[in-house]
């Protein structure tokens, strides 16, 4: 019977790992999906909406992109360093996230402007079940990162 037991935890422990990796993406891929929706609606420039522009002021996109990721995910911004943006989370919950944007201006065939926003966010796993911390502390496997990539094509139609 302990032996039963034993091998239950050893099986289970690696599956409840999986759900939750599972869940923290979908947590990141949400918080980022969010945060685009928020700093597009705030960052386009009014004036050129008239003429069906969708030209960003890129440092408003990063700074509105910011706020509504740290409210999403408890996180605070601890290095601003142009296009490479690094949180660090305030409970403990998860390692540091590094976010990058890209931003490629372009005109389509009427001549209007159109930014796309390119936006990678990373960050190393953190173990939740105590004997993957303890594998991972004695540096057995490689690292398992979560990942959130979007592409965001902005523009005006009338």
């Amino acid at each position: 019977m302990i032996l039963v037991v034993i091998m239950a935890s050893i099986v289970i422990q690696p599956l409840v790992e999986l759900a939750n990796l599972f869940r923290e993406k979908v947590t990141l891929g949400s918080a980022v999906s969010n945060a685009l929706r928020a700093a597009r609606d705030r960052s386009l420039e009014v004036e050129l909406l008239r003429g069906l522009d969708a030209r960003v002021d890129e440092e408003r996109f990063r700074d509105y992109f910011a706020d509504a990721f740290e409210d999403t995910l408890n996180v605070s911004v601890s290095d601003d360093s142009g296009d490479e943006v690094t949180f660090i989370s305030n409970d403990g919950k998860f390692n540091d996230f590094t976010v990058r944007f890209a931003f490629v201006e372009s005109t389509d065939l009427n001549g209007r402007v159109v930014t796309q926003v390119n936006i990678d966010a990373r960050s190393a796993y953190k173990f939740k079940t105590k004997a993957l911390q303890l594998a991972e502390e004695a540096g057995s496997s490689g690292e398992v990162e979560l990942i959130s990539e979007r592409t965001y094509l902005l523009s005006v139609r009338n």
